[in-house]
């Protein structure tokens, strides 16, 4: 189990993603733990001087996290409910679903030429995951090492939220890996419950990348070691990718 001090380094990166600084998140996990208080006791506990605390507890006001209210005793200061995030993330959703149509129009005038994009990190995987599952009644090819991209995405993440996404929108996913790497995890049983079509790649043919092939996209990840992912976007390579897996599918018994 994790310790108290990993718990809480892993709480303030999560609000680090979310958007607060290391000290906005310091401020805000102290004013929950002590609840409504003088700014000064929170900013103590939070490890922030005093004078400093207070610019960064009105930067939370006005992002809602934190708020103030007079007492006899002088002015007090609480942080908003955690509820205040998965709300704010809610409405910002709904927000950028009103524009989603407008953006793709945009971005429709400049797919005329292929498009590459080139992540660096862990979130890329994740990013061009999520873009292949908005891939809907059709199929999903991948090639290469799945032990490899495990190293980074995990197999939790694909069995407790990738693979119920992409049955639920109807996607076979068709691979081809390596015997020693998938058979044990994707049985013919679970093969054809979750929608999936899998061949297995000679060993002498062994390689740490991993290829995806869906709609008009080819998207690439090396290992954890290098920690790149590439995503092409383009008709010609992506139809050309499709035939060659095709011709490696057909050709493998």
């Amino acid at each position: 189990m994790l310790s108290e001090t990993a718990t809480t380094m892993s709480i303030e990166q999560t609000l680090k993603n979310y958007g607060l600084t290391d000290e906005e998140a310091a401020l805000y996990l102290a004013g929950l733990k002590i609840g409504e208080a003088p700014l000064a006791r929170i900013a103590k506990l939070a490890g922030i001087k005093r004078p400093t605390a207070y610019s960064i507890a009105k930067s939370l006001e006005v992002k809602g996290l934190m708020g103030n209210f007079k007492m006899r005793s002088g002015l007090r200061f609480v942080a908003s409910p955690p509820s205040t995030f998965a709300k704010q993330l809610e409405r910002k959703q709904e927000e950028m679903e009103k524009i989603l149509p407008e953006l793709s129009a945009l971005s429709g005038k400049l797919l005329s030429k292929p498009k590459i994009t080139l992540y660096e990190g862990e979130e890329g995987y994740f990013t061009i995951l999520e873009d292949s599952l908005e891939t809907k009644n059709d199929v999903i090819r991948a090639i290469g090492s799945l032990g490899k991209v495990y190293e980074v995405v995990t197999e939790e993440y694909d069995h407790n939220h990738y693979i119920p996404t992409r049955v639920k929108n109807n996607t076979i996913y068709r691979a081809l890996h390596f015997e020693w790497e998938s058979a044990k995890i994707f049985t013919p049983e679970k093969n054809r419950k979750e929608f999936r079509e899998q061949k297995f790649l000679p060993e002498k043919y062994s390689q740490p990348t991993y290829t995806m092939i869906y709609r008009n996209i080819v998207s690439i990840f090396t290992s954890k070691k290098e920690m790149i992912a590439i995503r092409i976007e383009s008709d010609e390579i992506a139809q050309a990718e499709k035939q060659k897996f095709d011709l490696l599918w057909d050709l493998i018994k």
